[in-house]
């Protein structure tokens, strides 16, 4: 484990405080952040890299990470862990069957026979999202929190972008998620979802390939299509510019103004902490 990043090394917990502590485990690395909830600001964050070695599990990883942080206990509010992950799909209430949830997944993804299957719902979407995590790393969270809930990052991803109003009806309105090998991507046209779907890319010309594809396929026009981009892209990067050579209107997501941050943690590139910081009200 390496490349620890973290903001705000002075905090000191205060148990006579309500705190919630957002987690996001992904591949790569471990990030959490913690907010006082009464005064609606996030007063700490960190993000560890885990390095895969071949004498270590992922999960035994995970859970020297998990133990070797002092922050890191059974002592808050409430506790969201948000597992970045491809294997999901949202299904509309109108079709949805709690009774189903393997069948749904396995229909569209390769489910190992001990995950463990959760379902959310996406009110705004009026559509619930069915996702699966590993048995062996949920085991290892629920020993260290015992009252955590499991969430899909396209929770938040999805619930807030009917939070952006168009400036004009009938708009489709285009958002893009980034992750290290798969991206997700969403179409929003007068608070109705079009399309979500999430592919496997290698290079930045492959997510050009696909965007091309749906921009043909929804009949967009990338001269008054908005684009909203969050996750892990850098701007001015190729990918930034080929985007920026096909659509007019680009835009990389801000934290919501609604809660407070530190001046340092402002100053980063918000657009790649959106999904976890909007994990706490777009869960409640």
């Amino acid at each position: 484990m390496e490349n620890q990043q973290s903001f705000n090394d002075t905090f000191e917990f205060d148990p006579s405080k309500k705190y919630h502590l957002s987690i996001q485990i992904s591949g790569k690395n471990l990030t959490y952040i913690i907010l006082d909830i009464d005064e609606k600001k996030y007063v700490y964050f960190q993000s560890i890299d885990i390095v895969r070695v071949p004498e270590k599990s992922y999960e035994l990883q995970v859970e020297e990470i998990l133990n070797g942080s002092e922050l890191l206990t059974d002592n808050y509010f409430s506790v969201y862990v948000q597992f970045l992950s491809f294997r999901a799909m949202l299904v509309p209430e109108s079709l949805f069957d709690s009774k189903n949830l393997g069948a749904f997944l396995k229909f569209h993804h390769d489910v190992g026979e001990k995950d463990h299957i959760h379902y959310l719902e996406s009110k705004p979407a009026e559509a619930f999202v069915i996702f699966s995590v590993p048995s062996e790393l949920e085991n290892t969270l629920k020993r260290k929190f015992k009252n955590l809930k499991m969430v899909h990052h396209s929770i938040p991803f999805i619930n807030s972008a009917f939070s952006f109003d168009p400036n004009e009806k009938n708009k489709s309105v285009l958002f893009l998620n980034i992750s290290d090998n798969f991206f997700d991507i969403l179409i929003v046209k007068n608070r109705k979802i079009q399309l979500f779907n999430s592919f496997f890319y290698t290079k930045y010309t492959d997510l050009i390939y696909y965007i091309a594809n749906i921009i043909n396929l929804f009949s967009l026009k990338p001269n008054t299509t908005e684009l909203h981009i969050l996750g892990d892209i850098e701007p001015d990067s190729e990918l930034d510019k080929e985007l920026s050579n096909i659509f007019k209107h680009i835009s990389f997501e801000k934290f919501n103004l609604d809660y407070n941050y530190s001046e340092e943690f402002a100053a980063q590139q918000q657009h790649k902490f959106i999904n976890l910081l909007n994990l706490y009200h777009c869960v409640l």
